[in-house]
């Protein structure tokens, strides 16, 4: 991962002018990932290293973004598990074996830099569950430090502050579009960090899920650490002596993080225990909050009016619950089809409705545009359940990936460019989780993109089809 880049310029350089094919899309998986190692991750043990970086070049400055990390986090863990199981398939042990160390890191950096954060509570760290949003510290570029120095090196490779962005043809001196460009700072990284909420949990729980399904010598770490986020989330590891609220997310000074920001669980209660279940191997019951379940309030007339996340009234109207999620409910909010498709995919929840349901919150319709993510969504579910894979899917998710940038994914829209950024919905930081405008018009979320969307979505593909389809080219990294 650590040849030099102009290798695969070459390539590239001809790919575009050619109509895509399955050996085009692996080169380009191949680019996409020496590009994420080489630009938007230091890999490693110490502070802040092993986290993933967003956005590069934050509105066409340069500043590195962490932000959602913990959702692009799942995405790594997912991407770096998935192609574990494939180098393994296609026997290819030393690669393998690389792939698995750079997970064990990631796996450390959660354990030690995400979930052992107590100490901004003035308490004794502990693996419990509750973790930070992302722990980089703001002098992780710093140029004075040894570390500061290191970081700054590498992650400008061959890179230099003339490469700045010209207003004017729209894209960064000498560098084609999606290329990342210099950096020197860190973009809204504060001294005490952002704590988790729901849809951080599920990311991480999807990544955690896929370690647990592809990597035999990490798969029991996988499901301790997804049950240590599932209990914590539920409210029920009574984390330092806090009471026990109910289906709320909790500070370790036992303060609750409120609904706005992603504290309230309880909507979601019976999605959690089944994915819980199906990753540990544990019985469902161990995952419900039965002490304070039948003390929520019932609202789903109300939600149904508002889109607003409530919570169900007994352990007995759990699964009813449920399966309003899946019948395209919760409203028109993205992100809250978003959480459910990611649970429902992994617990198989919705029994044998769940590949419904998961349209059902991935294929709609919303004013005069139409939202689609259902390649991605069932794409997880078929791979941890071990469902049979699907032609038409295959065709849209080739189609997906075919429409993949060259040299990443990136928005540099601006009012003077309004059109300035990746066609075929890879104009945001993550595809899967996009508004439509956000994917094929581009945001106010400007810069250059880690593409860790595309790589588990070929990976996944790679996963499900090449074992019958001997067209698709056998991979390796």
């Amino acid at each position: 991962m650590k040849k030099i880049l102009s290798l695969v310029i070459a390539f590239l350089c001809i790919f575009t002018a050619m109509s895509q094919s399955e050996t085009d899309n692996l080169n380009k998986y191949k680019y996409y990932r020496q590009r994420f190692n080489r630009y938007f991750i230091f890999v490693g043990n110490r502070s802040g290293e092993s986290m993933v970086v967003a956005t590069r070049n934050r509105e066409m400055g340069t500043r590195i973004c962490f932000g959602q990390h913990g959702v692009h986090f799942g995405y790594y863990l997912s991407m770096l598990a998935s192609e574990y199981a494939l180098l393994v398939r296609n026997d290819e042990p030393v690669q393998a074996s690389e792939t698995l160390e750079e997970l064990q890191l990631a796996i450390q950096s959660y354990c030690e830099q995400l979930d052992k954060c107590e100490y901004y509570y003035h308490l004794d760290n502990k693996l419990d569950g509750f973790f930070v949003r992302e722990n980089v510290p703001v002098d992780f570029l710093d140029t004075n430090t040894t570390t500061g120095l290191a970081h700054f090196s590498i992650l400008n490779y061959q890179l230099d502050n003339q490469q700045i962005f010209l207003p004017d043809s729209g894209n960064f001196k000498r560098l084609e579009k999606g290329m990342p460009a210099y950096i020197d700072g860190l973009w809204d990284v504060q001294q005490k960090k952002e704590v988790m909420s729901q849809d951080e949990a599920y990311g991480i729980m999807m990544g955690l899920a896929m370690v647990a399904k592809c990597v035999p010598p990490l798969s029991e770490k996988a499901k301790e650490l997804f049950e240590l986020i599932t209990l914590h989330i539920i409210g029920k590891n009574s984390q330092n002596a806090c009471p026990n609220k109910g289906y709320v997310i909790m500070r370790p000074d036992c303060q609750s993080i409120s609904e706005s920001t992603g504290g309230n669980t309880g909507f979601f209660g019976y999605g959690i225990a089944a994915a819980a279940a199906k990753v540990t191997g544990k019985p469902i019951e161990n995952f419900y909050n039965k002490p304070n379940i039948n003390n929520l309030q019932s609202s789903s007339k109300d939600y149904k009016n508002n889109g607003k996340l409530k919570v169900p009234i007994g352990v007995n109207n759990m699964y009813m619950v449920w399966k309003i999620c899946g019948n395209g409910i919760p409203g028109q909010q993205e992100w809250n089809r978003s959480m459910a498709s990611t649970l429902g995919a992994i617990g198989d929840s919705w029994g044998k409705k769940t590949d419904k349901a998961i349209i059902k919150n991935t294929l709609w319709t919303k004013g005069n545009k139409q939202h689609d993510w259902r390649t991605f969504y069932l794409s997880i579910w078929r791979w941890l359940n071990d469902k049979a894979p699907d032609l038409n899917e295959k065709q849209m998710i080739r189609a997906e990936l075919d429409a993949a940038p060259a040299f990443g994914p990136y928005n540099y829209k601006t009012a003077t460019h309004p059109d300035n950024f990746a066609g075929g919905g890879w104009a945001y930081t993550y595809r899967y989780r996009a508004t439509i405008s956000e994917q094929f018009e581009g945001s106010t979320l400007t810069g250059n993109f880690n593409g860790l969307d595309y790589m588990l979505m070929y990976n996944l593909y790679q996963l499900l089809y090449a074992p019958t389809d001997t067209s698709i080219p056998k991979y390796n990294r």
